[in-house]
Order: C-alpha cells, then sequence, then structure tokens
C-alpha cells in the first residue's frame, strides 16, 4: 500500500490485519473494548476512551520489571473517528513521546456469528516503510496478536 505524504510524495505504507472469532456476543465483545473499566482488564494499565466520534483516546502500558521484552513505558493516544454500537470502533493511534512514530489508525469491526459469537477483525493501518525500517510494525504485530488472544479469553469469561 501507499500513500502521498503532505509534500506530494508516494510513501509505502503497511497494515496489520487480524482475525478471531471470539465466544461472546458482539455487545459484550464491543463493551470489552470501549469502556475504560473493562479496557484495563486484558489491554493497558490504564485507559481513557470517551464514547463518541471526535472523542478522545489515550491508553498508559507500564513496563513491569517481569517483562524485559519491553523497553520503555508506552502511551498511545489519538481520536475516535468511528463509532457504531457493537459494530465498529476506529481512532487514530499515536504516540507522541516517540520520535518519527506515524500516525496510524486502529479498526476493529464486529460481526455476530451463529451460537452467539463473534467474528472480529481488527487492522491497524499507517505504518511508514523508510530504508528498510517499519517504524514499530514489528511490535505492535506482536502485541495485537497477544492482546487479540487476551480479549477472547476475557470475553468468554463475561458471556
Amino acid at each position: 500500500m501507499s500513500t502521498t505524504d503532505g509534500k506530494g510524495q508516494q510513501e509505502e505504507t503497511i497494515e496489520i490485519k487480524k482475525n478471531i472469532v471470539i465466544d461472546g456476543s458482539p455487545e459484550v465483545v464491543f463493551k470489552a473494548i470501549t469502556d475504560p473499566n473493562e479496557l484495563t482488564n486484558w489491554f493497558p494499565d490504564q485507559a481513557v476512551l470517551e464514547p463518541k466520534v471526535g472523542g478522545k483516546m489515550k491508553f498508559s502500558f507500564y513496563k513491569k520489571k517481569s517483562d524485559e521484552s519491553r523497553r520503555m513505558d508506552y502511551f498511545p493516544e489519538g481520536t475516535i473517528i468511528e463509532f457504531i454500537p457493537n459494530k465498529k470502533l476506529s481512532y487514530t493511534w499515536e504516540h507522541p513521546n516517540i520520535p518519527d512514530f506515524p500516525r496510524t489508525v486502529v479498526t476493529w469491526e464486529l460481526e455476530k456469528t451463529e451460537n452467539n459469537k463473534t467474528t472480529l477483525k481488527l487492522s491497524h493501518t499507517g505504518f511508514k516503510v523508510d530504508k528498510g525500517e517499519d517504524k514499530g510494525f514489528k511490535e505492535h504485530d506482536e502485541g495485537w496478536t497477544y492482546f487479540l488472544t487476551e480479549l477472547a479469553k476475557y470475553c468468554e469469561k463475561r458471556k
């Protein structure tokens, strides 16, 4: 995928796409990804998410002494750009404390399937490729794999 930067230059971008079936209704899953009190049970250590278009999102992930793979704390933040209850959530995702991290977009799409399960499609778009460097793509790809598994476990207990 390629996009145009502010100067009319073409930039290569890559995206993360994940699909998972969760044993829980779209209502349970949507609440787990939008309610700050539920988010902190499976995702960030602290969460702010204003559930409306234009609302703010800010997550805090703190490095734990037992987690040597994470080099620092993370504080992604953004703005809600789409909010359709029990169906879709989309927000910008920026890291103000990480130099050169691109403005990316996270989108969660939920679809009810048989037996009151939910197919969740997550995409995280806008990662730039510059001189072979992926600007955080690999870390986010691994993080989403881990956290989607945590979300599924959390929702299965909540149904």
